[in-house]
Parts: structure tokens; C-alpha cells; sequence
């Protein structure tokens, strides 16, 4: 069998390898049930739920502010443009219609909310899907679309900025599409500009392990959606056959992308949470699109295991939107059940009509390169084995699952928007928020809640310091400047620093060395050892993260954690002159409209939560338990928190334990 695969210097190379032999060794996983058919209805559920908020210009209005916003226009004729290319001949006018007023908004500079840059791609798929059904107004659009100048129509770009530093997302958005209209022969110039921009400003921001940091060159602030969502628009770009400079560059920078998105995948379908846009409906379908497009390419290369992969992922960002489908086709574009007018974890520029048209315009992309049931489906890594992994650049984020569980981790000491500790837990079969699904955090500029106090919060150690005073260590350690929203954070202000390590059978080791070097051969032809498949197959991970720096009456804080399929083991072991030591837990509590059960005893505190549990047991006899009564806000509801404390101790253990409610 050929192998679709990332090349030698990916970093998690390994692990990749490491699992596709897993995969290839357990064979096909069962039928999901998503069909092509049912990923172009959950879209057509989408559209068609704001296809009466449509006006006779054919820009799509928002029915909470009255007005056009954002992209909303444009995403709406590529999702309904996909929709008719499938045979939904009825919504053929209203998609040439927004198409026809987005095209005008762009020429005439008059884009909602200033957003231009968004609308290149959405609009040229559009187009070239409907061209054929309305040849007579296709030359109207394409003699339009040949009267746009990126560099002054659009926004971010160095002749509007005159700065490196803002040439972020928002210019490879606006590339990608412009590619299009350029294969089009809608676009004089040839790649060159586009090659100039990929070059200096996008290239330099990925990662080896093909993650795409947003923010500053010099201090990019990395939110897992802002790295989804570019390298979206860039798979647009080369699928549309991109063939500039840069084109082998960046090909290897997606595809080593594609697989790190495929190992951090929950079992859920869920990317990791980190900073701005977090828990968005858009983050998986963006997902849905990179997964779709390399289970094609893995397909085509001959690799049925990796294809199988991708595929079954690609359904699982589908089905971890559709979750939040509401009754009447629109969806809940944050993961929480308040009603959208409330805003509950809305970012301040988070806008319900564009974020749901957004997000069917992704999905209706990712159908466009669905293969459907020509490819047998592998478990996903979260599926099947164990690992831990450590994300490079900037993104200061941990992963670690066992079969059908994951946990995420942040290392950030100094960013409010990225606290440490354990900020996830996803657990196959059960609800996704119940874990909880993401931290709560310090507000600082962006996000919006309808109620609860804004603090942080997550799994992590507390301690008392011999003052009286409760430290934990979600607090982090102040920055000396303040925080910029736009920019993020460098991580070494404020002195903290982690030392990340990894244990094995064959004893304690970085996560960068020993364990690597152990499981190098797997995938070869190589002839296993007994040791080498004990490895292999091990449902285990040990793992322990030592954090320093200016921390209240601590030198430092070892945070140990054994997971199995069963429990995940806690330890925190402290260095320092201390009065009691403890352990923050965090409880999902609403997500507002239902409310979880909470329940405690001195040992152990459980959060019962649709149908499923979660339960964290304290093992030393001495421990007792507060639960504060204060409601947490969160994007994803409201939280509580327990806390588990222990007198005269340098060190505490506690379990975390999920599963279904059977009482």
C-alpha cells in the first residue's frame, strides 16, 4: 500500500506512524451514517433558515440588529450555490441574487462592517458553481469581478497597512479567493503578488507542525480557530490548483497541518479550545474542509488507512455541529443553549446571522470534496492507542487520549485567555460540555457573557500560603504590561517556565527523546519485539508538567498526571513554605437551559449532567472538600468549583472518573 504522510522533519512523525499501524492493525471502524446526502441537508437546514430574511437587493439581513453584517451576503450564495450545483434548483435565484449584491458590495467599496477581505472566496465559488445556470448574468459578474484591485479594495494588505505584523488571517483569506478569480482569467496579474505575500507573511507563521500562528510575526497570540480557519482558505487555494513559488512550500506546511489537526481531534469531533473564537461553530466546520480535502488526496495517493482517517474525521466535525442544529435550521453558534440575543461566550465581534452562513459555507466546501462511501473508515487517534502531545510555536497546549477519551492541557502562565491546568476532558459517548469542555478565563477584550462571574478557572493546583490566602495556579503570573488583545502575549514575561516529561515502561524521559526513539521502527517492515508492541499497544499515559517562576510562596509545582481508560490519576506535589495544599475542580453547572446536579461529600464532589457523570475523588484521609456556590461564567454555560484541601501536606492525589448516570 502506497503512504500518504508527512515528511521527516514533522515532529510528531512518530506518533503519526505509531498510529497508522494501530489504525491498519484494528481494521474498519463501523458506519457512522453520514452520507453525502445528509451533510448537504444539514447545509440546506442552515440556508434555509435565512432565506426569508432576505432583501430585494439580495443582501441577507440580520434579524437581531435589522442590518447587513459582515460576510453574511457572500457566504450565503456559496452555501446555496453548492446546494443548487446538487439540485436545489429552487434556491437558484436567491443565490444569484446575494451573489450579484456581494459582487457590488466589493466594487462599489461598501462591504458591511468592512470586511471585504472575506468575501473573495466565497464569492468566485459561488460564481463558477452558478455561471452555468445563469450564463447572461454570469458575464455581468465576471465583467465586475475583472474591475477588482486587491491591494486597494481589500483592507489588509501592505498598501492599506504598511505593516508585517497585519498581514494576519484576514490576507490569506483574501488570497485564497483571489487565486480563484485569478485561474478564472478574472484577474490581470499573475501569481507573483500572491507568491510575495505567502512568502514574507504566512510562510514564516507555520510551525513544523503545520500550524499557522496567528497574531505578530515577533508575538503571535495562536488560537486554535484562527489556525483552522487560514489554513481552510490556503487548502481552497491549492485545491484550486496553486502552482505559485511557494506552491511546494506551503503544500508540505498544510499537509503536515492536516495531520496534527487529524492527532488532536477529540473523539467527539471537536478541535482543542485556545484564546479567541473558541467553542464556535465555524472551528469544526473549517475542520470538516481540511479533513475532506486530505482524505481525497490520501485516496488518490493509494493510502486507504490515512484516507479512511481523514474521511471519519471530516463526519466527525459535521456531527459535532449538528448538535447544535436548532428546531428551525439555525444553529447555535457557540456551544451553549442560551438564546442567541444573549450573546452568552459571544466574542464582541461574534455575529449569529454570519457565523451561522459561515459556517454552512464551510460544510457546503467540504462537501464539494466529500467522497462519500468510496472510502472504508479507520478509528481516529483518539480512537484507538495513547499519546501525548505537545504543540509547538506559540501554542503552549498538551494532549493526551486514550481509547475514546481526551484531555487538553494549557501551559500558558501569563495569558488570560489561555489559563493553565486541565481545561478539557471529551469523553466518547457522552455529553461534550460535561468534562467541562473548555476553561472559564479572565476577561480582558473579547468575550461577552449574558451572566456568572468572569474569573479563571480550570483543573489545576491550589495552595495556602502562610498568610492565610488561597492561590491557584488558573491565576497565573502577571505579564508586567497589559494585555493586548490583538497582539497576545510574549510567554516570557513575567519569568514563569515549564519543563514538559514523559514516562515510560522503560522509565522517565522528555517527551522529545527516549519515547520517540522507542517506537521509531513502528510502521517499517521491521519485525516488532514483544517490548516494542507492548508499546505500541499500551492504553496508558504518564505524564507530568513542572511549573516555575514567581508563584506565591511556591518554587515550583509538579503536576503529574496517569491516564487510563478508566480514571485519570492527579498528583500535585509543591515546593515551598506552604500552609495546606489543594486542587481546584471545575463543575459544568448549566448550559443555559438545563442545569447538572451537583453533589459532594468530604472525598469526593460528582457533577451529573445529561445522563452522564463526572466524579473527582480525593485519595488523602486527611481532605476535605469546599464547594463554592458562585456560578462561573463560561462559553460554554456556567461552571462551579470545588476545592479540595489538604493541612500539612506537601503533596495531594485525586481521580477524575466519567461515564453514564445509571441511578
Amino acid at each position: 500500500m502506497s503512504r500518504y504522510t508527512a515528511t521527516a522533519t514533522y515532529p510528531w512523525k512518530n506518533e503519526l506512524e505509531r498510529y497508522r499501524t494501530l489504525a491498519a492493525e484494528a481494521g474498519s471502524a463501523p458506519a457512522d451514517g453520514w452520507s453525502r446526502e445528509r451533510k448537504l441537508a444539514l447545509v440546506k437546514q442552515i440556508v434555509c433558515a435565512y432565506t426569508k430574511y432576505q432583501d430585494s437587493n439580495g443582501a441577507i439581513i440580520d434579524p437581531y440588529s435589522g442590518m447587513e453584517r459582515y460576510y453574511s451576503t457572500p457566504a450565503y450564495a456559496m452555501a446555496a450555490a453548492v446546494l443548487v450545483d446538487a439540485g436545489h434548483m429552487e434556491l437558484l435565484d436567491s443565490a444569484s441574487a446575494a451573489l450579484s449584491h456581494s459582487i457590488d458590495a466589493v466594487v462599489s467599496g461598501s462591504a458591511p462592517d468592512n470586511h471585504p477581505d472575506f468575501f473573495p472566496v466565497l464569492m468566485m465559488r459561488a460564481y463558477m458553481l452558478l455561471r452555468s445556470h445563469r450564463p447572461d448574468q454570469a458575464s455581468i459578474w465576471a465583467e465586475a469581478l475583472r474591475t477588482i484591485d486587491p491591494e486597494n479594495d481589500y483592507v489588509f494588505t501592505m498598501s492599506k497597512m504598511n505593516n508585517a505584523n497585519r498581514m494576519i488571517n484576514w490576507n490569506a483569506i483574501m488570497i485564497s479567493g483571489e487565486y480563484l478569480r485569478w485561474s478564472e482569467h478574472l484577474a490581470s496579474e499573475d501569481t507573483t503578488w500572491m507568491d510575495r505575500y505567502l512568502e514574507a507573511y504566512h510562510l514564516p507563521r507555520f510551525t513544523p507542525l503545520g500550524l499557522y500562528q496567528d497574531g505578530p510575526l515577533d508575538r503571535p497570540n495562536c488560537p486554535f480557530s484562527y489556525d483552522i480557519a487560514t489554513r481552510y482558505h490556503l487548502e481552497v487555494m491549492l485545491d484550486g490548483g496553486y502552482e505559485g513559488a511557494v506552491a511546494d512550500a506551503l503544500r508540505e506546511k498544510l499537509n503536515h497541518g492536516a495531520f496534527s489537526s487529524l492527532l488532536m481531534l477529540s473523539p467527539l469531533g471537536e478541535i482543542p479550545p485556545r484564546g479567541r473564537s473558541s467553542q464556535h461553530q465555524w472551528n469544526e466546520a473549517a475542520a470538516a474542509y481540511v479533513c475532506s480535502v486530505h482524505a481525497k488526496l490520501a485516496m488518490q495517493a493509494g493510502d486507504s488507512v490515512m484516507a479512511g482517517a481523514f474521511a471519519r474525521a471530516a463526519n466527525r466535525c459535521f456531527e459535532a455541529v449538528e448538535r447544535w442544529l436548532m428546531p428551525d435550521g439555525r444553529l447555535k453558534i457557540v456551544r451553549n443553549e442560551y438564546a442567541p440575543e444573549k450573546r452568552h461566550g459571544y466574542e464582541v465581534y461574534t455575529n449569529h446571522i454570519c457565523y451561522n452562513l459561515w459556517t454552512a459555507a464551510a460544510l457546503a466546501h467540504a462537501c464539494l470534496r466529500d467522497l462519500d462511501e468510496e472510502i472504508v473508515h479507520s478509528y481516529l487517534p483518539s480512537e484507538i492507542g495513547s499519546r501525548v502531545l505537545q504543540a509547538d510555536g506559540w501554542f503552549e497546549t498538551l494532549l493526551a487520549s486514550v481509547p475514546g477519551q481526551q484531555l487538553v492541557l494549557h501551559t500558558a502562565l501569563n495569558d488570560p485567555y489561555t489559563i493553565p491546568g486541565l481545561v478539557r476532558v471529551q469523553q466518547a459517548g457522552l455529553p461534550g460540555l460535561i468534562g467541562p469542555s473548555a476553561a472559564s478565563h479572565v476577561q480582558a477584550g473579547f468575550t461577552e457573557f449574558a451572566e456568572g462571574v468572569v474569573q479563571p478557572l480550570s483543573y489545576c493546583p491550589a495552595w495556602k500560603t502562610t498568610d492565610g490566602v488561597w492561590h491557584s495556579l488558573a491565576e497565573g503570573i502577571p505579564s508586567g504590561s497589559e494585555y493586548d488583545r490583538d497582539a497576545g502575549i510574549d510567554p516570557a514575561h513575567g519569568g514563569g517556565s515549564i519543563i514538559f516529561k514523559m514516562a515510560t515502561r522503560m522509565g522517565e524521559s522528555s517527551a522529545d527523546n527516549e519515547l520517540q526513539e522507542t517506537v521509531s521502527a513502528v510502521g517499517s517492515n521491521m519485525v516488532k519485539s514483544t517490548a516494542e508492541k507492548a508499546m505500541l499497544n499500551t492504553t496508558e499515559n504518564d505524564f507530568e508538567i513542572t511549573w516555575t517562576g514567581p508563584l506565591p510562596g511556591t518554587r515550583s509545582i509538579i503536576t503529574r498526571y496517569v491516564h487510563r481508560a478508566d480514571e485519570l490519576v492527579v498528583t500535585y506535589i509543591f515546593e515551598g513554605e506552604i500552609e495546606a495544599v489543594g486542587a481546584v475542580i471545575p463543575l459544568m453547572f448549566s448550559d443555559g437551559r438545563e442545569q447538572a446536579v451537583i453533589t459532594y461529600t468530604e472525598r469526593s464532589v460528582r457533577t451529573t449532567y445529561l445522563g452522564a457523570y463526572v466524579e473527582s475523588t480525593i485519595q488523602d484521609a486527611k481532605a476535605v472538600i469546599q464547594l463554592n456556590p458562585q456560578e462561573v461564567a463560561s462559553r460554554n454555560g456556567l461552571l462551579k468549583q470545588a476545592r479540595m484541601e489538604v493541612y500539612d501536606a506537601q503533596q495531594l492525589t485525586f481521580t477524575i472518573r466519567l461515564g453514564r448516570d445509571l441511578t
